[in-house]
């Protein structure tokens, strides 16, 4: 369920300080922008005006608003920290971080944060309602009760706080109270679709499919693209015997969030009872490249493969499920019996004493498999989820699809182009330089053919007359490198380092040409390389050519390394070194570049991104996802739709 912060507070706020060095235009446009809804935008302004005044906490304040809005909870709760230093008497900033807190699982530090907001406005009835949904997250469901008596009690508005405290009705079971309190917020709020949702889950639970299945379908009937209230409509169907009924609401979700792994996972299941398993297998796929840590996924695979004779394909998926869950028993026996299918006697005997060891071992202590694991091989999930951040149709940025994949190379331009699609690198009293400030992109197309065709015309006729000049060789080569002539550019950078040796920008952009001559090598083999988070570095598929790139790759660092070593402090060679170091999987040394490159800009939105995906790459959310809200922040919105996928549980 949303949440809903008082914005006319944020009205208010303005107001009460005076404008500063900023002016009107970069503290009202975000507002405006904010109430709308386009919180990326709102960043722009008030990145500009916290550049201009840093001393102003209500800037901070709204910038910690438009994260949240963006699901950025790491950079809203630093903006709201920033803002409490500045002004810590303002209760509205400490609730909206304890509620920002919650989301991050800091529960003490939101009570706290609670508990600070009412001493300062115990009369205020939205904070007693936010702080009894954060009660209701930690399960203290008599807790949550109270807090939202109160907030009934000083006239809370909105249907919100009758459907927290039904939820917490529901999970002590008092189910009478539950549905009259879903029937006050009905009629609060006639099109809250949630409200519908949350009273089919109370029918489920007092096994009355039918009603369930009612309101679920009016939560539906609201709002069309509506997974939270399919998904369970489908569970709703199986307590029916409903198979077909269910399979079309599971195949809606799909359709609709084409990512959620509870869908294909429950489809699996279902597709089992209607004999489907090769449909079964399929879906099972999915599910372990969605969620690879799902355990049931593999077990349940292992057992359609034994069943249709891929004993090799089971001996695999059994593996992982014993990987996962060393005392699952179950797995244990089904290896054991598998090997004996392959003939492997010894391993069949070994996994057989294991099993039977297990058993002994849980029969004399039955809480062996705790109460969360057995929770977990249950064959129908219970999803207490938001399913909100799987729905691609969501109007939401961060709930839309995105290909992970770094933000690609700096080259150098000899042209002008765009501004916002440029960066520039001031070489003014430094060495090799053929000038003083450096125009570099690592966007494709900012020139046209016919104007590079112009430049390699004028600079061929000038290297005609003049002889081997490093400059005419250099600035032609862009223009072959800008056209993807990448042999060409070559023969011209070799040039002009024979020339020059200390050509900084020459070195620079014979690593990015030779680095492309690799891609193109690479596309001609047939051979796609990917970084994808959860899973190994990847490995060239042709050995003839895996040692031809090695080398390649060795070149296009050593290239690097040049520049590095004749400018320390260009920062784009180090971002550079950063990609080709992570596309060669050496992660740990690429997140070291990207951190060298980020010293020297500590504005470089394209290395907090990457160091972030490599970050997470390497098992280390808490910094990546650090890195990630500061690219949001930076421009790069795509990391707000990778942290909403591995951020956040």
């Amino acid at each position: 369920m949303p949440l809903y912060f008082r914005f006319f507070f944020l009205l208010i706020f303005l107001q009460t300080l005076a404008f500063g060095q900023s002016g009107p235009v970069f503290r009202q446009t975000p507002v405006n922008l904010i109430r709308k809804g386009a919180y990326v935008e709102a960043l722009e302004y008030l990145n500009i005006a916290i550049q201009q005044e840093r001393g102003a906490p209500e800037l901070y304040f709204l910038r910690g608003y438009a994260k949240y809005g963006l699901d950025d909870f790491i950079g809203a709760e630093q903006d709201y920290s920033q803002s409490i230093e500045l002004s810590p008497y303002l209760a509205d900033v400490f609730t909206n971080r304890a509620i920002v807190r919650s989301q991050l699982q800091n529960f003490k530090g939101s009570l706290e944060d609670f508990d600070k907001a009412l001493e300062m406005d115990g009369s205020n009835g939205e904070i007693w309602f936010h702080r009894a949904r954060t009660n209701l997250l930690l399960k203290k469901y008599y807790s949550c009760i109270v807090d939202c008596n109160k907030a009934i009690q000083l006239h809370c508005q909105g249907e919100g706080v009758y459907i927290i405290r039904a939820s917490a009705e529901q999970e002590i079971k008092r189910y009478t109270e539950a549905i009259e309190d879903l029937d006050m917020a009905r009629k609060i709020n006639p099109q809250n679709g949630y409200v519908f949702s949350q009273r089919g889950l109370v029918w489920t639970e007092m096994n009355q499919s039918d009603s369930a299945i009612r309101d679920f379908s009016r939560a539906i009937a609201l709002d069309t693209t509506n997974t939270f209230a399919m998904f369970n409509r489908a569970l709703a169907w199986l307590k029916k015997s409903e198979q077909v009924a269910a399979l079309k609401d599971l195949n809606a979700v799909i359709r609709i969030s084409p990512y959620n792994s509870y869908a294909y996972y429950n489809r699996a299941i279902v597709l089992i009872g209607l004999n489907e398993k090769r449909g079964a297998i399929n879906d099972f796929n999915i599910v372990s490249k969605l969620d690879p840590k799902n355990i049931t996924s593999y077990y349940y695979r292992s057992k359609l493969k034994s069943e249709l004779g891929d004993y090799s394909g089971a001996l695999e998926d059994l593996d992982k499920t014993i990987a996962l869950l060393p005392d699952y028993t179950d797995a244990w026996f089904d290896r054991y019996e598998v090997k004996i299918k392959l003939r492997d006697t010894k391993g069949a005997q070994a996994d057989y004493r294991q099993a039977l060891e297990l058993t002994r071992k849980n029969h004399l202590d039955p809480d062996s498999l705790k109460a969360e694991r057995k929770d977990y091989l249950k064959s129908l999930v219970k999803l207490s989820g938001d399913f909100e951040e799987m729905n691609t149709l969501n109007s939401k940025l961060q709930n839309q699809s995105v290909d992970i994949q770094l933000k690609p190379m700096y080259s150098l331009l000899l042209w002008k182009a765009d501004f916002g699609k440029v960066k520039l690198y001031d070489g003014y009293k430094k060495e090799h330089y053929f000038t003083n400030i450096l125009t570099l992109t690592n966007e494709t197309g900012l020139i046209s053919d016919s104007l590079l065709r112009i430049e390699l015309h004028r600079q061929t006729l000038l290297i005609d007359s003049a002889g081997t000049n490093p400059d005419f060789h250099f600035r032609r080569a862009i223009s072959y490198f800008q056209m993807r002539n990448y042999d060409r550019a070559l023969a011209d950078l070799n040039a002009a380092l024979g020339a020059d040796s200390g050509y900084i920008t020459a070195w620079f952009s014979r690593a990015g040409a030779r680095y492309e001559l690799i891609q193109i090598l690479n596309s001609q083999e047939d051979y796609q390389q990917e970084i994808i988070l959860g899973k190994n570095a990847p490995k060239l598929q042709n050995p003839n050519l895996s040692a031809t790139l090695e080398h390649t790759y060795e070149a296009v660092i050593r290239d690097l390394d040049k520049v590095l070593a004749l400018d320390p402090e260009f920062s784009f060679a180090w971002y550079n070194r950063g990609y080709v170091n992570s596309r060669m999987g050496n992660y740990r040394a690429a997140i070291g570049d990207f951190s060298k490159a980020i010293t020297l800009n500590n504005n470089f939105a394209e290395a907090f991104y990457n160091r972030g995906l490599m970050s997470i790459l390497v098992s280390e959310n808490h910094q990546g996802c650090l890195d990630l809200s500061r690219a949001g922040e930076l421009g790069i919105t795509d990391a707000y739709k990778v942290m909403k996928r591995y951020c956040y549980k």
